[in-house]
């Protein structure tokens, strides 16, 4: 088996080469993929710095957006015959511990995603507002694509080889409405086995958080754009 793991950066400076000093010395057998969309605080040295052979990095030539950095990811994934794709942030919120209990929830499912609703508690260091906005977008995606997963999290393992090939062409999101697009066009799959496991997400460490009022937005089109379609296809 053949495992990639992905982590999208954009100033992530303060937390990128502990993280991968810790999963890289606990997880030898994955090899790593850091998409970068242009930091400007030093994060692309911090990486080139590290020699892990496992290790690859490609830098864009500016922000494109963590969804379309999923999308390239993916499509790495497949055409270089990996059998799986976990996919993480790298502000240091989520905890590589869980990426073995990812890789052993994969042996029976297509795709395992990382839930923050399956725990009381599981936001505690969070601010109001952090906690409102994010409970806010869960539910509202729950109800109206009928979506009963955690559909804004990024912590994720795929089974490539089950993935759809339409899954690698059809997304058009390259914001955060990446994540519960792509679980949109999953769910009509009714074959393919989708599950979740707790995960806890401590307040983040280093930076800022890069939801903007216009990814916002932007978002919000391809919501209602989703819920049209949800529509038409009953």
């Amino acid at each position: 088996m053949r495992y990639l793991l992905f982590i999208p950066t954009f100033n992530e400076v303060g937390n990128i080469e502990l993280l991968l000093r810790s999963i890289t010395a606990d997880y030898p057998y994955l090899d790593i993929l850091i998409v970068d969309d242009n930091s400007t605080d030093g994060t692309i040295e911090s990486i080139s710095r590290l020699n892990f052979s496992q290790l690859m990095l490609i830098v864009r030539p500016s922000k494109l957006g963590i969804g379309s950095a999923h999308i390239l990811a993916l499509n790495f994934a497949r055409k270089n015959n990996y059998d799986f794709l976990i996919t993480m942030d790298g502000d240091g919120a989520h905890q590589p511990v869980l990426i073995k209990e990812f890789l052993d929830k994969s042996s029976r499912y297509d795709l395992v995603i990382g839930s923050r609703y399956l725990v009381n508690n599981s936001l505690i260091e969070w601010s109001i507002i952090r906690k409102v906005l994010t409970h806010s977008i869960h539910l509202i995606t729950k109800l109206s694509l009928n979506l009963k997963y955690d559909n804004s999290s990024a912590f994720r393992c795929y089974r490539i080889k089950h993935m759809p090939e339409s899954l690698f062409s059809s997304l058009q999101s390259t914001g955060y409405d990446f994540f519960f697009e792509s679980l949109f066009n999953l769910n009509k799959y009714r074959l393919l086995r989708i599950t979740e496991i707790p995960i806890y997400l401590p307040a983040r460490i280093y930076g800022n958080s890069k939801l903007t009022l216009k990814l916002a937005i932007k978002a919000s089109k391809t919501l209602l754009s989703l819920i049209i379609k949800r529509l038409l296809i009953k």
